[in-house]
């Protein structure tokens, strides 16, 4: 039976967990090792049962924590060929063993145990962004978050996945009202930025995602609330779903913290 966790979803820090009792996968490290270690124990797990990390793009919140992880666990690190050769500096800063590096293109599939796994592009401002997709006997999860705008395969994918973390970063009126300058109110709103709440209740309209759990991630701190996100989805949202908050863990096991 495959069990997930968000172990946290926001600027401060992202990781998923994924496990089935045979194989254990993270999606994105954007903790300290001893912060992940703690989460992860939350949920029955630890660091050294993990069998393999895969990144979604380099910026600190995601990836911070990868070089750390894969020095500790020897474990590989899957990520897209682009965000090595595109972003060289952040890449080499990680400090992740140059044997540990599985670089992957779109739509490659990796096997680990009873999960197949592969990448598919999105439109963020970080070369080589993805997003994951498991494909379990049990579950099929995507991962879909940081990015400006959704595409076709995308709504696809969805309409067949029985799990969705999806990205709900922003509510349009408070980022126009909010405190950020403009030039990072364009950045935000781009087609290299990130989903608005609104463009997150569209995609899951337009895709006819049907699944069992469907989870609004990477909130900002700034520009939503998680209430007010609640509030919206109520009216446009058929199928169950959880708004994760900062600093609150959830998944298939134990409560949210």
């Amino acid at each position: 039976m495959l069990k997930w966790a968000v172990l946290g979803s926001g600027s401060s820090g992202n990781a998923y967990y994924m496990s089935d009792g045979e194989t254990s996968i993270l999606l994105d490290q954007g903790f300290s090792l001893a912060e992940l270690d703690r989460r992860l124990i939350r949920f029955g797990s630890s660091v050294d049962e993990l069998d393999a990390l895969f990144v979604t793009h380099l910026h600190p919140d995601h990836a911070r924590g990868a070089g750390i992880l894969a020095r500790r666990c020897d474990i590989p690190i899957h990520l897209h060929t682009k965000a090595i050769t595109h972003n060289a500096r952040e890449f080499a800063a990680l400090g992740i063993p140059s044997s540990q590096v599985a670089d992957v293109e779109a739509g490659e599939v990796i096997r680990l145990g009873t999960m197949n796994i592969f990448c598919f592009s999105t439109s963020h401002d970080s070369p080589g962004s993805v997003g994951w997709y498991i494909d379990h006997p049990d579950q099929q999860v995507m991962l879909l978050t940081d990015l400006g705008k959704t595409t076709e395969e995308q709504k696809e994918l969805a309409q067949k996945a029985s799990v969705l973390f999806l990205e709900a970063n922003y509510d349009e009126k408070m980022l126009e009202y909010g405190p950020y300058p403009r030039f990072l109110k364009k950045r935000i709103r781009s087609v290299e930025g990130h989903l608005s709440n609104d463009q997150a209740f569209s995609f899951v309209q337009e895709s006819g995602f049907s699944g069992n759990e469907l989870y609004f991630v990477h909130l900002s701190d700034i520009n939503n609330d998680p209430r007010l996100l609640e509030e919206q989805a109520e009216g446009l949202v058929s199928t169950p779903f959880i708004v994760c908050e900062k600093n609150r863990w959830y998944g298939t096991i134990g409560a949210a913290q």
